[in-house]
C-alpha cells in the first residue's frame, strides 16, 4: 500500500528511535523532564513567541488556546471547514461552551467587509461578546497570504479581540513561502503545530503564546487528562523531527507537484497541488467511488465531499513512490470505465 491518506501515517526513522531511546526524562507535570523543555524552549523560539506547551494531539492544543481565550457565551470566529470546529467533536462547544460563527472562504480568510459588518452591534446586550478569530496556515494544503493573516490580526487587536492560529502545517507554509516559522505565526496571539503532520514525529503538537496564556494552558491540559509523566521519550521524536526534517518538506512539495502533474493526464480527473497535498477532482458525486477503486489498487487516499479526493505526500514516499501511485491510480480510474 502506498500510504496517502495523510502525513501523521509516517514512521519514526532509526535515528528518531535512537534518539528517543537516549533521550532524558523526567516527570513533566512537575515540570522535570529536561526533553520536554527542551522541545517547548525551541519551539517557542521558532514561532517567536514566549513559550509554548507540549501536547498529545493538535486537537488538544486548539481547544486549550481556545479556553485560555475566551469565556462561556464568547463568539469564536473561523471557517465554516476550520479543524478546529469541524473535525474536533464540537469541543469549542462543549468544553470552552462558546458560540462559533462561521464563514465561508475558499481562500480560507475572511474579508474586511465581512468583519467590519459582523462587528458592528458588539454592545448590543442582546449579543455574545466575539473574542477569538481562528485561522489556518496552511488551509487544506493552501497558503494563506502573510498579508492576509497579518489583516485579520490587526482588526482582531483593535476590537479587543484575539487571534488563533492553527497551524498544524505551519512548518509547509513557512517552506512555501520561504519564510520563518515565527514569521507565518506573527500577530496571532496563540498558535498550535503539529509534529506528526509533515514532519514525522510519531506524537504530539504543542501550544504557543504569551507566558502567562500558556500558563492557563497547563493549567487547562491537566483539566483536560493530558498531563504527561517522563513524555521525553515521545517529545525527543519530536525535537528531532523539529531540528532535521524541516528543510526537507521542499521535496514533498515537488512531489506533490509531480504526482498532480501525472493525475491531471488521466481522463475524468484534474488535480491541484497545495504543498504537501494533492487535490483530485473527480465526476461529480463520484468522489467516495473513485477513492474506493484508488484503494483497491493500492493507493491509500481519502474523499472530501463528493467531488474531490485528497492525497498527502510525506518523508515516506519518494519519486518512486509517486509514479508508482500515478500508475495504480491510471488503473483504478480506467477499471471504472
Amino acid at each position: 500500500m502506498i500510504d496517502l491518506r495523510s502525513d501523521t501515517v509516517t514512521r519514526p526513522t532509526p535515528e528518531m528511535r535512537q534518539a528517543m531511546a537516549q533521550a532524558e526524562v523526567g516527570d513533566d507535570v512537575f515540570g522535570e523532564d529536561p526533553t520536554v523543555r527542551a522541545l517547548e524552549e525551541e519551539t517557542a523560539e521558532l514561532l517567536g513567541k514566549e513559550a509554548a506547551l507540549y501536547v498529545p494531539s493538535g486537537h488538544m492544543s486548539n481547544q486549550l488556546a481556545v479556553l485560555a481565550s475566551v469565556h462561556s457565551g464568547d463568539e469564536v470566529w473561523a471557517h465554516e471547514r476550520a479543524h478546529v470546529l469541524s473535525n474536533e467533536q464540537g469541543a469549542t462547544s462543549v468544553l470552552a461552551r462558546a458560540l462559533p460563527r462561521t464563514f465561508t472562504d475558499p481562500e480560507g480568510h475572511p474579508g474586511q467587509d465581512l468583519l467590519e459588518r459582523w462587528a458592528t452591534g458588539v454592545d448590543d446586550v442582546h449579543r455574545a461578546r466575539p473574542r477569538l478569530i481562528c485561522l489556518e496556515n496552511t488551509f487544506t494544503g493552501l497558503v494563506v497570504p502573510l498579508a492576509e493573516q497579518r489583516r485579520v490580526a490587526d482588526f482582531a487587536h483593535t476590537r479587543d479581540m484575539r487571534l488563533h492560529l492553527d497551524g498544524a502545517r505551519l512548518w509547509n507554509a513557512a517552506v512555501a513561502l520561504g519564510a520563518t516559522p515565527a514569521e507565518v505565526a506573527a500577530g496571532a496571539d496563540t498558535v498550535s503545530v503539529c509534529f506528526s503532520k509533515g514532519l514525522g514525529a510519531p506524537v504530539g503538537s504543542a501550544m504557543a503564546g504569551d507566558a502567562e496564556t500558556v500558563r492557563a494552558a497547563r493549567r487547562a491540559r491537566k483539566l483536560l487528562g493530558g498531563g504527561m509523566r517522563q513524555a521525553g521519550i515521545i517529545a525527543a521524536g519530536a525535537l528531532y523531527a523539529l531540528r532535521t526534517n524541516i528543510g526537507r518538506m521542499a521535496e514533498d512539495h515537488a512531489r506533490a507537484e509531480r504526482l498532480a502533474a501525472a493525475l491531471t493526464r488521466i481522463p475524468g480527473l484534474d488535480a491541484l497541488a497545495r504543498t504537501n497535498m494533492v487535490l483530485v477532482s473527480t465526476p461529480e458525486g463520484a468522489a467516495a467511488r473513485y477513492a474506493r477503486a484508488f484503494t483497491e489498487y493500492g493507493v491509500g487516499c481519502v474523499p472530501i465531499g463528493t467531488e474531490l479526493v485528497r492525497l498527502v505526500v510525506h518523508l515516506e514516499i519518494d519519486d518512486a513512490g509517486v509514479d508508482e501511485a500515478a500508475k495504480r491510480m491510471e488503473e483504478a480510474a480506467g477499471s471504472l470505465g
